[in-house]
């Protein structure tokens, strides 16, 4: 079992929790449809390929909707199954993308990797989103420390 605080302040992830479920959940709706190779002619290539995807981000989320959901992640701890712990960083990159290309709009790529910006000057939601995005690295980098 892989188990650690989060370094955020208890009150804003319970605060962030809920839009962290709600993007995993508009998220969901943005499945991958697209084959790698738009000039692929095999279809049962294709077909196995989008059967497969989908079952591993199934898993994935699977895997995420566990540990987001439960109680004890809402106050800033990180309880996972270690054989859970590669399916639950996918999902969580895949919600962070999602964050990133939808949510966070007025932040520059730049911005995101320094966090050199001034927080005020952001609307009250993109900095919700921030945060949310903040949390979701700080989950992925703990669990890259246990796994290493």
């Amino acid at each position: 079992m892989i188990e650690f605080r989060l370094r955020v302040d208890s009150k804003i992830t319970r605060a962030i929790t809920p839009l962290i479920l709600e993007c995993f959940s508009d998220c969901q709706h943005q499945a991958c449809t697209d084959f790698p190779f738009e000039d692929e002619q095999d279809t049962d290539l294709k077909d196995a390929w989008m059967s497969s995807l989908r079952e591993d981000m199934n898993r994935d989320r699977d895997s995420f909707s566990t540990l987001i959901q439960n109680p004890k992640f809402a106050h800033g701890y990180v309880e996972v199954e270690e054989k859970e712990a590669d399916f639950i960083l996918r999902a969580i990159t895949e919600i962070r993308l999602f964050i990133r290309n939808q949510k966070l709009e007025s932040f520059s790529d730049g911005e995101l990797e320094t966090g050199e910006f001034s927080f005020g000057k952001k609307s009250q939601q993109a900095q919700s989103y921030y945060l949310a995005y903040l949390i979701l690295a700080e989950v992925q980098e703990g669990l890259l420390q246990h796994l290493s």
